[in-house]
């Protein structure tokens, strides 16, 4: 393949190569007229494998262009020319969620942050008609730590279409992260994606893959005959009810996985639920903690997820959570600008919270991106009752509501 490092293609002025797959090469490029730096994937057509591999490439385009998620990255152009095809992608420079792996075990609420948000992406896909096929940790980018963008869905099939390119028979993927219905080259669905999450879940939990192996034949082989290693083997700090969800989502048989990427999503919310300790002295001297303790400041609380910055909510009748500013009146008595609330899609007034006989309320004020109560979205002027252990997201910001 050519080096396109200081041409032109199209309107784009690429620089250095970020990233290279078994047909294509992405390079990180500059377009002058938004005065912006993108990321452009180059597929040389005459070396593609035919017609059939550049029709899947179009397609892919399509399909990511017709998507809009917070956790899905975004496209922004297609082109062909000079005997290329080419896609126009967001520029993400904080990289990939592999480059960040070290072997070790990551604690379950950082887990959470970026598990969870790509599992919602991955539902909105199914929802559309998409399946990824190729979910691992290089194709899931990091805009921030706790904010993941899931990219490349060129081998994406559409569901239900009646001349699908890809044949019975001809797995596509990468082998560590291949279903075992892909390593045997059966028909494939969304539960596949189900798989894979499952085992990106696993490495990141463990500090490893299920099915370690000399060759990729082998580890294909290991993952259509033997069980997984139980992750509490590895990492005994997992619980059993979350190790039983892991164990599920891997397992062999499509239909013994469960059912639907928004089922994985929602037991893996409800593991977020984690009690909080009975005395200040459980939870040591810092003044921010992980998810999961009790911070020093007692009473009603905001836990920010991946970080574990305590948001204290004063006990009056109700309080105001988005970004401040000197602009903004009147301000937030719950200011997420400072935790990241602006990248995230924060609203300057996005929600409230409001203290009745029966409990706390969670409003949505007509945000930009949403307000989520445990993965479910709140229609403006409609308050929900919000629980101890309780799941928010205002926009891609995840916080553990505490009452006490």
């Amino acid at each position: 393949m050519r080096n396109w490092s200081g041409q032109t293609i199209g309107s784009y002025q690429i620089a250095d190569e970020i990233g290279e797959g078994g047909m294509a090469v992405v390079y990180q490029a500059y377009q002058p007229q938004l005065e912006r730096w993108v990321a452009i994937k180059i597929l040389e057509a005459t070396q593609a494998g035919g017609e059939e591999f550049l029709a899947r490439f179009r397609r892919e385009a399509r399909a990511i262009a017709a998507l809009r998620h917070p956790n899905i990255l975004t496209i922004y152009d297609y082109g062909e020319e000079r005997g290329i095809a080419y896609i126009v992608m967001e520029y993400v420079p904080g990289g990939t969620l592999k480059a960040r792996l070290s072997g070790q075990c990551m604690e379950w609420p950082d887990t959470a942050a970026l598990i969870v948000p790509v599992g919602r992406a991955l539902a909105y896909a199914h929802s559309q008609g998409i399946v990824h096929r190729d979910v691992k940790p290089a194709n899931i980018l990091l805009a921030r730590p706790d904010w993941p963008l899931l990219a490349d869905f060129g081998l994406v099939k559409l569901i239900g279409h009646k001349r699908g390119i890809t044949r019975p028979g001809m797995s596509i993927g990468t082998p560590a992260y291949l279903s075992p219905e892909q390593a045997s080259g059966e028909e494939i669905d969304h539960r596949s994606d189900i798989y894979g999450l499952g085992l990106v879940l696993y490495e990141l939990l463990t500090g490893c893959l299920p099915f370690e192996a000399k060759s990729p034949i082998d580890m294909m082989l290991r993952r259509l005959q033997e069980p997984p290693t139980p992750p509490r083997q590895l990492n005994p700090r997992i619980s059993p009810r979350l190790e039983a969800i892991i164990l599920r989502a891997l397992a062999r048989d499509p239909a013994a996985r469960h059912p639907t990427m928004e089922t994985l999503i929602n037991e893996l919310s409800q593991v977020t639920r984690v009690p909080a300790p009975t005395s200040p002295a459980a939870a040591g001297d810092s003044s921010t903690t992980r998810l999961g303790t009790l911070t020093p400041t007692a009473g009603p609380r905001l836990v920010v997820m991946g970080t574990g910055a305590a948001l204290r909510i004063a006990q009056q009748g109700e309080a105001l959570i988005g970004r401040g500013g000197a602009q903004v009146t009147p301000q937030p008595d719950v200011d997420l600008g400072p935790h990241g609330g602006g990248q995230a899609g924060v609203s300057r007034h996005h929600a409230r919270l409001l203290y009745c006989p029966e409990g706390w309320l969670l409003e949505d004020l007509q945000s930009t991106n949403g307000t989520y109560l445990n993965s479910m979205r709140l229609q403006p002027g409609q308050p929900s009752r919000v629980r101890n252990g309780d799941i928010i997201r205002c926009g891609q910001l995840t916080l553990v509501f505490y009452e006490e």
